[in-house]
């Protein structure tokens, strides 16, 4: 019969108040006290203060804005959560927009990969960002903001590319290159950037691969190797060379990639090049962790992994990248700790992203402590930035919602898991309990994951323990008693908690935001003192995961109905990129794309870069 951890309710035992505590043995006798107590569980800071504290003293804080009426916003960047932001909010509301980027489109990015094969063209997934802007009389500056004064409220910013004019010149000194926007409200949806880690050689040997321009350059280099490859006279050393290609990063953006050009070599290239070059092509991808996707579901995870072993394509799991060199990329295995070298072609770097350096200049301007999360800038459940007394919000992956950590309730946690057995039921009979009785007990992977089920929805983040509940519970249980102590209990959680972020960095969670703060600012209609103020929440509705895995299949989490694996979920991926695109124009122009290369395969015709 399973025991249950009891505490006083409300009360975090402390490592005295267990010395001397007995366990309750079934028949009312007691056992010898235990002498290896739990420790305390570390208390975190409250995530959220209370509404209007700010950190800082009252000379430091940042003016803000006061008054009714019209109200002037400035939107900087041209991604998922900025679009969505300026195609909801109604051109009626009292707010003059400006929107400010040195990129003047917007990138479909889930697309990105086929685009990188010619599955679709590039411009297909790319919306001018003057057609949403001009519709509703808003204003657009084609520059790239390299300052904030948050005192000021002003932002300064610089033509996008200062030298077009002149090949080889420079006039970014020029006055009339750099100007000054004012602001009422600042709306930062500028993004994050790619995060090397710090391994050597990974700036100046890989393509990184998140912008149009890094497709663009993929397609051309691919191309151009299937080109030389077929010259007479090629020694067979340089054509495993020439066509051997390196993925590193396991999850949707690497994957998708991978299964692109799986679908691009074995479809285009075996019709169109002699087939003696298909031998000599190798694709591989290269992640830490033990399974491709391993954020998604563990079903969906193992399926992937397995196809895209089935599929000849190689999977290096299980490996951190030491060093990418000119030609080689240099791995250690995380269990057996041995070096091996993999050589390439073509490396693209698909893992991690890290602070846009202009967020860093945000945080700069706040008042000091206002910004403790040095991976993102942190917001409100309004998504207003903390410190900025409510002029300053902050969208999508240079975003951090801040959010209560696990580490709060771990004992309460845990207690619960322990009135069950490992089948969920409960057998014991609390009230017989003494609430002083404490049991020093253990638990398997089911009361573990019932812990964490129980805490999900108070914190969201610990359904990503739960999807790969078997690799965790194996880092934190015993490998002698296969059992998880309190203390395994709440290195989890603090790992966890550590790496949190409290939304995926994803385009659904970006656009959703988006169209939040646009009807946040309708919904205040102008008024300052309710968009300082207001207490509206920010709810993500997560609506489900695809991720294309090559030859026409795909996987498929929808949430509340089921897992989709194969050629059916490939179907709905298909159909599901196709009508999420942002404009009527996009979603014929991809439709037309996808039955373009069904019907006549991809274009493989190479223009200079």
């Amino acid at each position: 019969m399973a025991s249950a951890l009891t505490v006083a309710a409300g009360a975090l035992p402390t490592r005295a108040s267990f010395q001397g505590r007995a366990l309750r043995k079934p028949n009312g006798q007691r056992a010898p006290a235990r002498t290896g107590a739990c420790r305390r569980a570390t208390r975190a800071a409250i995530a959220d203060p209370p509404a209007g504290l700010e950190t800082g003293s009252a000379s430091d804080a940042i003016p803000a804005t006061v008054g009714t009426g019209r109200k002037k916003v400035v939107v900087l960047g041209s991604g998922w959560g900025a679009i969505s932001f300026v195609k909801s909010l109604q051109s009626s509301s009292p707010y003059d927009v400006v929107l400010i980027s040195p990129r003047n489109y917007f990138l479909y990015t889930p697309l990105l990969p086929g685009a990188a094969t010619g599955a679709v063209e590039e411009r297909s997934i790319v919306e001018p960002i003057r057609r949403p802007i001009a519709a509703k009389g808003y204003k657009y500056y084609e520059a790239a903001c390299v300052d904030v004064n948050a005192r000021a409220k002003t932002v300064t910013c610089r033509a996008a590319d200062a030298s077009f004019d002149k090949p080889g010149g420079d006039q970014s000194k020029e006055a009339w290159q750099t100007f000054d926007v004012a602001y009422d409200y600042l709306v930062t949806s500028v993004g994050a950037v790619p995060n090397t880690f710090g391994v050597p050689g990974v700036q100046e040997n890989c393509m990184f691969f998140k912008e149009i321009v890094h497709a663009t350059k993929f397609r051309y280099e691919v191309n151009e190797r299937f080109e030389r490859a077929t010259l007479p006279n090629v020694p067979d050393e340089t054509l495993k060379q020439l066509l051997s290609f390196v993925v590193i990063g396991a999850g949707p953006t690497g994957v998708e990639l991978a299964a692109e050009l799986y679908d691009m070599v074995n479809e285009d290239i075996a019709r169109l090049y002699p087939r003696r070059l298909l031998p000599f092509v190798s694709i591989k991808i290269i992640d830490l962790q033990e399974k491709i996707l391993s954020a998604y579901d563990r079903r969906i995870a193992e399926y992937a992994t397995d196809f895209f072993q089935r599929a000849k394509i190689e999977c290096l799991l299980g490996k951190g990248v030491n060093e990418v060199r000119t030609d080689v990329v240099v791995l250690t295995d995380n269990k057996t700790k041995e070096v091996v070298e993999v050589p390439f072609g073509i490396a693209v770097w698909c893992t991690g992203t890290k602070l846009n350096p202009l967020c860093e200049k945000i945080m700069a301007a706040l008042p000091a402590g206002a910004q403790t999360n040095q991976r993102s800038l942190t917001t409100d459940k309004t998504l207003r930035v903390k410190g900025s007394s409510g002029t300053i919000f902050a969208l999508g992956d240079c975003a951090t919602i801040e959010r209560p950590r696990s580490m709060n309730k771990a004992m309460d946690l845990y207690r619960f898991a322990a009135k069950f057995d490992s089948n969920g039921v409960c057998n014991l009979d609390l009230g017989t309990m003494d609430v002083d009785d404490v049991c020093y007990l253990d638990l398997g992977i089911a009361e573990i994951k019932g812990a964490l089920s129980r805490g999900v929805e108070e914190f969201p983040h610990l359904e990503e323990v739960i999807n790969n509940i078997d690799d965790k519970f194996a880092a934190y249980a015993n490998p002698d008693t296969g059992k998880c102590s309190f203390e395994g209990f709440q290195k989890m959680l603090t790992e966890v908690d550590n790496g949190l972020r409290a939304l995926p960095a994803t385009a659904q969670v970006a656009k959703q935001e988006g169209e939040f703060l646009a009807d946040f600012f309708i919904g205040c209609d102008g008024d300052a003192e309710a968009l300082a103020g207001d207490a509206s929440k920010f709810d993500y509705v997560h609506k489900g995961s695809l991720a294309y895995i090559g030859k026409n299949a795909a996987v498929a989490d929808i949430p509340g109905f089921t897992i989709v694996k194969g050629f059916a979920a490939g179907i709905i991926w298909k159909g599901f990129e196709t009508i999420s695109q942002v404009s009527i124009r996009n979603i014929f122009l991809v439709a037309a794309d996808m039955v373009r290369t069904k019907i006549f395969g991809r274009d493989i015709s190479r223009f200079n870069n």
